[in-house]
């Protein structure tokens, strides 16, 4: 059954790396829907979120495909039963004056975040399932939408499952 899939993989954190990972997925024409990456608690290890409008066997193709790049880690499709998966969106707003405290309530409603309040803008942040992120961003549409900033989807499997680093070879020397 095709629906939202997260493939996760942890590489070098070098842009040879990445861009090797990326390329990848241009080539192979994955269905991607969001991309994200950032740094993992180790020390030169980045993480990188796909997800991936597929089924379970597609997904798992294109973790074994990731696995072979030289400086990824190790690479897997998350089950779709497993995944916990979150994104973060910034919304800024122009409400009217008049209808300041209805937005407000409407951000205590979706236990979103003001951060920022610039004369009459105002930027709301939020995290959640992509259906949610969605939901609230609708909600937040009656209050004069200047801008959205949303992160891509960052997951991890439910459960003591982890990805492990695994036992490429390092990069050449120099390699960025």
């Amino acid at each position: 059954m095709s629906g939202t899939r997260a493939v996760t993989v942890l590489l070098e954190d070098r842009l040879i790396t990445l861009n090797r990972a990326v390329g990848l997925i241009r080539r192979r024409n994955f269905p991607v829907h969001s991309l994200a990456v950032g740094p993992t608690d180790r020390p030169g290890v980045s993480r990188l979120t796909l997800m991936m409008q597929s089924d379970d066997a597609a997904a798992e193709r294109a973790a074994q495909h990731l696995q072979k790049i030289i400086g990824v880690r190790d690479a897997t499709a998350i089950p779709q039963s497993q995944v916990v998966a979150r994104e973060i969106a910034l919304v800024k707003l122009r409400p009217p004056a008049e209808r300041y405290a209805e937005l407000l309530d409407v951000v205590q409603l979706y236990h979103a975040t003001v951060v920022d309040e610039s004369g009459d803008i105002v930027i709301v942040e939020l995290t959640g399932s992509e259906a949610f992120v969605l939901s609230c961003i609708r909600a937040l549409e009656r209050f004069d939408v200047i801008e959205v900033a949303r992160s891509g989807a960052v997951a991890l499997e439910s459960g003591a499952a982890e990805l492990r680093i695994g036992t490429q070879p390092q990069l050449e020397a120099g390699a960025t």
